[in-house]
């Protein structure tokens, strides 16, 4: 199959590097490979690199487009309430804002930001602030530069969640999302208003607390954050991650409006990858960033000396290139139309000069028919002669001398034998060999009679008629 786009999501959950191919062509996106590599900051580095370069290599992907998505823990997020007067000046007020949540210089963070689409305020600028503190992020980057992996682009893993389930849904609007990542041990809640990334949280899941206790304090709490008024409805709880289908089996009886994300986002999955939808959720949210535009929450934590930038003459080899197919498929047409109306004159003289050969053909054809059928009839009187003796005869030659048969039925051209020989199995390959049988099958099982000594069999054939 060819695909058009290629985007790879690389999520860090936890002590796990989880990577995720998303793939597209004019039919949609397809979820193509994925791979979970376990405490991979333990592995010797050499040869996780080699496992790494191998995956890509073997299953023919590249890595110019690749996203990295980092935890809910490694990021701090908040939400800006700015009035729409600022828009002009957005870049700057925001910086003065990140200024004021470094206390000092070793604090010093990498973020970004995005205007909230969908708050319904005009008056009012909803932004979304994310920051990691810049020696997190560049750990994190100096170890997958290592394990040959240089990301074009950097998000929360959670926010590309959202995204991924934005895009897919029809109608947002007047609407609540709750969406769970859930891990054995922990639970992000997002909060999708509108559309709009409004709430995020993670929390760690306690020794013996119940997924049912644990969302429902969440849900409680994002309910409160995000002022739901009485007419405010939750459409519905979308679970994602590993543990999401063991906690639905406990979440369905206390919190009915749960579902798990495969079946509100819908992509195809050739092979294994369909049972790994869940666990590879947010992973797939990072490759679908990487081939998806005008996405609802558009982020980049890397800074902008790392960040892969093309000008405007990268794209003009591509667009000389597209118009030199275009005019080789339009000449292709032109002259496959000229051929065609060539050939069809051609096959016209012909037909004329063939029509008088055909019609002695169709009559001898119409003889042949008639002959034929009176063949049919003929053999199915001799086809309902009854076979019996003559399949007796046969397997009176062919058995061997130590088989004897203690049952016999022939039924619609079905035979079915029974007996006790010295070596049952061996006699399926003989009774293969006859011209009057096929499809030998054995019913049940061959077992040793303690009296005779042999042992006893019970097989079915068809009659080769």
């Amino acid at each position: 199959m060819i695909y058009l786009k290629t985007g790879i999501g690389i999520e860090l959950r936890g002590e796990d590097m989880l990577i995720s191919a998303l793939q597209s062509n004019f039919a949609g996106e397809v979820f193509t490979h994925f791979k979970r590599i376990a405490e991979y900051r333990q592995r010797d580095k050499e040869g996780l690199r080699r496992e790494i370069a191998f995956f890509f290599k073997s299953k023919g992907l590249s890595k110019e487009n690749i996203v990295l998505g980092i935890p809910r823990s490694d990021i701090v997020i908040r939400h800006l309430d700015l009035p729409a007067e600022v828009a002009d000046n957005l870049k700057q007020v925001i910086q003065y804002q990140v200024q004021s949540f470094e206390p000092t210089e070793e604090e010093r963070s990498y973020y970004d930001y995005t205007v909230l689409e969908g708050t319904g305020n005009k008056k009012r600028l909803s932004v979304l602030l994310a920051m990691v503190k810049k020696s997190l992020l560049d750990e994190h980057l100096q170890l997958l530069l290592v394990l040959g992996i240089k990301p074009v682009a950097v998000i929360g893993s959670s926010m590309a969640l959202s995204n991924l389930f934005s895009r897919k849904q029809k109608d947002l609007r007047n609407k609540i999302y709750f969406l769970a990542d859930l891990t054995p041990t922990s639970l992000e809640l997002l909060a999708l208003r509108d559309g709009a990334y409004v709430y995020s949280r993670g929390v760690s899941k306690e020794i013996g607390q119940s997924w049912s206790d644990l969302m429902l304090r969440e849900v409680n709490e994002a309910a409160s954050k995000i002022r739901l008024g009485p007419d405010d409805a939750l459409e519905k709880i979308v679970l994602a991650g590993e543990a999401s289908e063991t906690a639905l089996g406990e979440l369905e009886a206390d919190v009915p409006a749960c579902e798990l994300l495969k079946n509100s986002v819908k992509f195809e999955a050739p092979g294994d990858n369909a049972l790994h939808f869940q666990e590879a959720a947010c992973s797939l949210g990072l490759a679908y960033a990487g081939i998806a535009r005008g996405l609802p929450v558009r982020m980049n934590f890397l800074p902008e000396e790392l960040r892969q930038h093309q000008t405007r003459w990268a794209y003009v080899p591509a667009f000389i290139l597209g118009l030199i197919i275009v005019a080789l498929l339009a000449a292709l047409g032109f002259h496959r139309m000229i051929q065609n109306r060539t050939l069809i004159q051609r096959l016209d003289q012909e037909i004329l000069s063939l029509k008088a050969p055909v019609e002695r053909v169709q009559s001898l054809q119409r003889r042949s028919d008639a002959t034929e059928t009176r063949i049919r009839t003929i053999e199915e009187v001799f086809r309902k002669k009854d076979m019996n003796l003559e399949v007796l005869k046969e397997l009176t030659s062919i058995l061997p001398a130590d088989t004897f048969l203690s049952t016999y039925t022939y039924r619609d051209g079905i035979i079915q034998m029974a007996g006790s020989s010295g070596s049952a199995p061996d006699l399926i390959s003989k009774l293969e060999k006859s011209p009057l049988l096929k499809d030998v099958t054995q019913k049940g099982q061959i077992f040793r009679d303690a009296q005779t000594g042999k042992e006893r069999f019970n097989f079915e054939a068809k009659l080769e008629r």
